[in-house]
């Protein structure tokens, strides 16, 4: 039977890297909704993989597409808030 206090440090060290997680990928949403001009509007998601892959993505393939021209900016803005993707992938949100 495990202590009370091995419990709570396993379950508080989840919840970290949760907030962690979370607290990155608004970070970067905010930014390019802020920082990409007209196309900022129709980012509806972004975040990093596991594997430093950042997916963005919007409401419809036309703006995908635009903001698929747009890497060199992206890698900027993103380079200003502390993260560097090696990749970025565009994709439509689902349900849109």
């Amino acid at each position: 039977m495990k202590h009370i206090s091995k419990i709570l440090q396993n379950d508080l060290g989840n919840l970290s890297k949760i907030s962690e997680s979370l607290e990155q990928k608004t970070t970067i949403l905010k930014s390019l909704k802020k920082n990409m001009g007209a196309l900022g509007q129709y980012i509806t998601d972004a975040y990093l993989e596991k594997n430093n892959v950042l997916i963005i993505e919007s409401i419809n393939p036309e703006v995908s597409s635009k903001i698929r021209f747009e890497e060199i900016r992206i890698k900027k803005l993103c380079e200003q808030i502390g993260f560097v993707p090696k990749k970025i992938k565009c994709l439509v949100k689902k349900g849109y």
